[in-house]
């Protein structure tokens, strides 16, 4: 079992990562942000779309070990566009935030990087994968963007929860349909799916905003 003793970053931490990630390309304020660019022109890395990846490896990307590549699953890459973008975002995080784990290694393929996968302690491997979705959604949806346009565009829903609340449906009861419904109001602006724009929402409280 490969142990890399993978360090603890909070989703504060994370999101100060990303924010540094989209600056240090100077995209702080590009939205929706252009991550295939990013991935292609900044890190200069290849995206190769590979065949029934999900299907017979069970995931939607990987990374080389030597941050060079990123291999997506070609269906995604031609039918789920905001799918392939979140599975860049992800990758790149890896590229960003797991350099010292990956150079460790030697795998350029995909059946080198399952190999390495299955061998990696599973508590390590979970921290990675963790760090790399949340940072996904924290570079495709930016908290201060996030925040701005969730103002904004809450008088688009109030209509709603006023209805609600004249029907005396109370605020727990009717919070989770507010947020799903802002949800799909913001994850256009985003170029992000609905499921996406749902936990970035949760993970920074602003359904606390809502009436």
């Amino acid at each position: 079992m490969i142990e890399l003793d993978v360090d603890f970053l909070s989703y504060d931490r994370i999101a100060t990562e990303a924010s540094k990630f989209l600056s240090k390309f100077e995209y702080e304020d590009a939205i929706p942000v252009p991550i295939e660019k990013i991935v292609e022109y900044n890190l200069q890395a290849d995206i190769v779309p590979i065949p029934g990846l999900q299907n017979v490896f069970d995931v939607e990307g990987a990374t080389s070990s030597d941050l060079s590549t990123i291999y997506v699953d070609e269906f995604i890459y031609l039918n789920r566009p905001t799918r392939y973008r979140f599975t860049l975002a992800h990758e790149t995080g890896h590229i960003f935030l797991h350099e010292e784990y990956f150079r460790h290694f030697h795998f350029d393929s995909i059946d080198g990087w399952k190999e390495f996968q299955d061998e990696v302690d599973p508590d390590d491997y979970a921290r990675l994968e963790y760090q790399c979705y949340a940072f996904g959604g924290l570079v495709l949806v930016p908290r201060h963007h996030l925040k701005v346009m969730f103002e904004n565009k809450l008088s688009e829903i109030l209509p709603m929860i006023k209805k609600a609340q004249v029907m005396g449906v109370t605020k727990e009861s009717y919070v989770d349909v507010a947020v799903d419904k802002m949800s799909s109001v913001l994850a256009p602006e985003f170029d992000v799916s609905t499921g996406v724009m749902v936990r970035r929402i949760q993970y920074d409280s602003l359904q606390s905003l809502i009436p």
